[in-house]
């Protein structure tokens, strides 16, 4: 090869490998902001917010109550690298501000900020006296103190003397409530009369301190140095979910009691086995991290076991993604261009918080309510967005590639979710196999598939066979009858020389996915053929016939086994009745009495002709008999009952007509 051909093949290969790693996106935001800033005024250091965003070539615009910013000497904005940067801030410019990240492809969006001035006003000038008496709880409070933002950076510190900066500490017996007044909880010799108190503020955003009126104290004296404890001061709470809570309880008392806190249950804390829980000033402050809303409710505490008092916890929160829906929550989506693509958008406040406001859907940070019905369809709830029958972008129309927004809010803030829709060039299959072959067993088919889709993505093939039983395997590898070749697109069945049996497994049905990491198509082939078989019960027929098979033996074996008792028992009733053994248990020997009797002389009944026909055995032997009927009264006379066994045989045979007999022929 010619080196200008390697060169010009080296380029092509170049540029296909850098067309592929691109999927035109819109920007996504990844800069997480602060609910609100502080700037103060006439600061001397400049202060910078940043706004970054993800996705190609990005150009930033942030807006103040909705007007676009200008650069200004105070106030100045970097379109290329998102920052906003206040050099000497003016009434004016605090306000609500939003950055906006934009490129070919859609807008992205940031949750609004606030920005506001950090302050701290001054106490009047004031001096008065406080009396107190000795033992006694003694509150000195913070008055008329100034204005002082952020709230949660301001801190009261109390001084102790004229014109000192004698910082007031807390212990067991002084403490500071969350009103900022000081709690002396019970007066000693250490408070003496005339002893100047005086609180102040300190702010930590502007590093400022302001000195507060001043309180002399009046001591009284007092005789009762025990005091019970007595409830002073208790504090509710509201704090958010996932943060820290401080909730405070005082009581006075001498001495000073010891506090006990049980949790909504009711259950004592135990602060030496948990991290969910901590102690401090002196046992007056319950700590309460990571906050659940099952942390929410009233907590008790108890002084020395007598006096106790209700601390509330409320824990709430801005709106949030309701963890409990399953469908994803405002996620970024790839789809193929003319498929729809579908945003979720669920918020809840926290337990026990009225609901948040229905979202607000946004396309590029504008109003989509224009648009629905042709573009989108929300559901009734509004908690769902679905961008109808998507098109790519071109010159000449927006498609639907963009970034999408949802807006929801309640008493405690906002939430704005920003997630981004790109449309993709859709899985165009451009050579597919018949629907169907019939084959033999000298058959060899050649099953071919090819298909295109976004330059930026890459196909890829995957192989299945489902035969008559509806049982699906996968076909991974070459082997067998099967061949895979060209990138898993072409497949190969060869039936040559195979044996009926495993040339009848080839039948079936035979499906290829194309798919890429967004989207997948699915062709199928059916492999059929017109030599017989015999057929194949599936295994469901199979189980069937096995368990009637089994059933049936059963059936026979009982038959059989009844068969046999009815037939023993017939036999046991038309069996030999035992006659010798019954004469024999009477007393009699037969055989004996029949020789006596003559009874061996005599013929079988059933011979013809024999000379002593119609003879009866009463009569003197060769007497004739003159009628065939017999006399059971010629026996004896009246017939006895007792003289015949069950079957009808008698009991002593002929007992007492041979003995007649007997007495004619002597």
């Amino acid at each position: 090869m010619a080196f200008h051909q390697l060169v010009l093949v080296t380029i092509a290969i170049t540029i296909r490998i850098y067309s592929c790693q691109v999927i035109n996106r819109p920007p996504s935001m990844h800069q997480v902001f602060q609910s609100s800033y502080y700037i103060q005024r006439d600061h001397s250091t400049p202060v910078k917010i940043d706004c970054k965003a993800h996705n190609g070539n990005i150009t930033y615009q942030w807006r103040k109550d909705n007007v676009a910013v200008r650069n200004s000497r105070e106030v100045a904005v970097d379109s290329k690298l998102g920052t906003i940067t206040f050099t000497r801030i003016q009434m004016s410019d605090y306000g609500t501000y939003q950055c906006f990240a934009s490129n070919e492809y859609g807008t992205a969006l940031s949750s609004p900020i606030e920005v506001k001035e950090a302050r701290l006003g001054s106490f009047p000038v004031d001096h008065v006296f406080q009396d107190c008496t000795k033992f006694q709880h003694c509150l000195i409070q913070c008055r008329d103190r100034p204005v002082c933002e952020p709230a949660s950076q301001c801190r009261v510190e109390w001084k102790k003397g004229l014109g000192t900066d004698n910082n007031v500490p807390v212990s067991d017996r002084v403490a500071v409530d969350g009103k900022g007044n000081l709690h002396i909880l019970y007066v000693t010799d250490e408070d003496w009369d005339g002893q100047e108190y005086g609180c102040g503020l300190w702010n930590e955003v502007t590093k400022t301190f302001t000195k507060g009126s001043m309180t002399s104290l009046n001591i009284k004296e007092s005789s009762q140095s025990l005091i019970e404890p007595i409830e002073v001061y208790a504090e509710n709470t509201k704090a958010y979910l996932g943060h820290t809570a401080v909730l405070q309880c005082i009581f006075s008392g001498s001495p000073i009691p010891k506090i006990q806190w049980k949790t909504p249950e009711l259950e004592v804390i135990d602060f030496s086995n948990t991290n969910k829980y901590e102690l401090q000033d002196f046992g007056r402050k319950l700590v309460v991290k990571n906050l659940t809303s099952n942390d929410e409710g009233s907590y008790m505490c108890i002084a020395d076991n007598k006096v106790q008092q209700q601390a509330n916890l409320n824990v709430t929160s801005p709106p949030f993604i309701n963890p409990q829906n399953k469908n994803p929550q405002m996620a970024d989506t790839y789809v193929s261009g003319g498929k729809n693509a579908v945003f979720y958008c669920d918020t809840v406040s926290a337990q026990g918080e009225f609901p948040p406001s229905p979202p607000i859907w946004k396309k590029n940070g504008k109003d989509i309510s224009a648009s629905r019905g042709v573009e989108f369809s929300v559901s009734s709830d509004m908690r769902e967005l679905t961008v109808l029958e998507t098109k790519k972008p071109t010159p000449t129309r927006a498609g639907s590639t963009g970034s999408y927004q949802c807006v929801s809010e309640n008493s405690e803030g906002m939430i704005l979710k920003d997630a981004f829709l790109a449309v993709l060039d859709p899985i165009r299959i451009i050579t597919r196999p018949e629907k169907s072959y019939n084959i033999d067993r000298e058959s060899l088919v050649s099953l071919a598939v090819d298909a295109t889709t976004d330059p930026a993505l890459s196909l890829q093939y995957r192989w299945r066979f489902r035969n008559a039983n509806n049982q699906t395997t996968p076909i991974s590898s070459t082997g067998g009858a099967y061949a895979l070749s060209n990138g898993n697109r072409n497949l190969t069945i060869n039936a040559q020389g195979l044996k009926k049996q495993d040339f009848f497994q080839l039948i079936g049905r035979y499906y290829v996915e194309i798919y890429h990491q967004y989207d997948a198509e699915f062709v199928h082939v059916d492999i059929v053929t017109d030599i017989l078989s015999i057929p194949q019960e599936t295994p469901a027929q199979a189980n069937l016939w096995f368990l009637g098979i089994i059933f049936g033996i059963i059936i026979l074996i009982i038959v059989i086994i009844l068969i046999i008792c009815m037939l023993y028992r017939n036999a046991c009733k038309s069996g030999t009745y035992p006659v010798d053994e019954k004469e024999v248990a009477a007393g009699h020997d037969p055989e004996k009495e029949l020789a006596d009797s003559g009874f061996h002389d005599l013929s079988r009944a059933d011979e013809n002709g024999h000379k002593f026909d119609n003879i009866s055995l009463s009569d003197d032997f060769g007497k004739q008999i003159e009628s065939d009927e017999d006399s059971m009264g010629e026996y004896g006379g009246d017939l006895d009952i007792s003289k015949f066994n069950e079957d009808g045989s008698f009991i002593g045979i002929y007992a007492d007509k041979l003995n007649n007999s007997k007495q004619s022929t002597v």
